[in-house]
């Protein structure tokens, strides 16, 4: 399926094409939002849970926000619809995949960056006990490590940013999606990466505002965002792949009876 190339302030306009999706049922997507921080922020588990079914209750929300466009019923239950249709359940939650390999090689990254700390002097201020000692010796690994956690984000995001709508909306091959998403978000990387900024950009004054909250306040900020990044993944799939939004939306023609005449 080929996509279309699109301007960087398309990636604004998803934004701001999905709270105004929102706002239309409101309860209904904040309600999801919950559920999904919810689920998240349960101790320990919460976030691996989130890194498995994460793609398919994303592709709920995805599958909501087309209802709500199209002017039909959306209720709260729609969050779950992967595990609700025959086969979508395993193939969205193959979409998972880059997460759990971008975490294993971000976690061998982090071991090379603290052995050399170590071999380094860095086990001398551990031991002193000494913070400073310790972020002094681990500098220089710091500085290459964020940025490469940051990139590695990025390709994860990029594999999973139209393979979940696609897979979802369109039944498209989970691995075929996954490559073919990386590919479209080069190719529309300007957007892509106003998309991402942007909500990272919203989400760090959201948690400075509702930081007094504490856990509330975070509980609060995954809510708001979580519905605005589902609406704004559909809005994404929908102008970069018109033909499926076509197809999607076509009915079916049930072919005329051929006439016949009487010699």
């Amino acid at each position: 399926m080929s996509a279309q190339k699109i301007e960087a302030g398309s990636g604004l306009n998803w934004i701001t094409g999905a709270v105004q999706l929102i706002l239309k049922n409101p309860v209904v997507f904040l309600v999801m939002g919950l559920i999904v921080a919810a689920i998240g922020w349960v101790p320990v588990i919460g976030g691996l849970v989130m890194v498995v079914i994460g793609p398919a209750l994303y592709g709920g929300i995805v599958h909501a926000a087309r209802e709500q466009e199209a002017g039909r019923t959306t209720e709260i239950g729609q969050l779950f619809r992967a595990f609700g249709e025959s086969g979508k359940t395993g193939a969205m939650i193959m979409l998972c995949l880059p997460s759990i390999a971008g975490a294993v090689l971000l976690f061998v990254l982090l071991m090379i960056v603290v052995g050399g700390a170590l071999l380094g002097g860095g086990f001398a201020a551990l031991t002193s006990g000494s913070a400073e000692a310790l972020l002094g010796a681990l500098g220089g690994g710091a500085l290459i490590l964020i940025p490469l956690a940051l990139l590695i984000a990025l390709v994860v995001y990029a594999l999973q940013f139209f393979a979940i709508p696609r897979v979802m909306l369109d039944d498209a091959e989970p691995i075929a999606a996954m490559k073919q998403s990386f590919f479209d978000c080069l190719g529309n990387l300007g957007a892509y990466l106003v998309f991402v900024v942007l909500l990272m950009v919203v989400a760090v004054v959201l948690g400075l505002v509702l930081g007094i909250l504490g856990f509330i306040g975070g509980l609060l900020v995954s809510t708001l965002l979580t519905p605005v990044i589902g609406c704004g993944l559909y809005l994404a799939w929908r102008q970069v792949y018109p033909e499926s939004q076509v197809e999607s939306e076509t009915p079916t023609v049930q072919p005329a009876e051929a006439e016949t005449t009487d010699e």
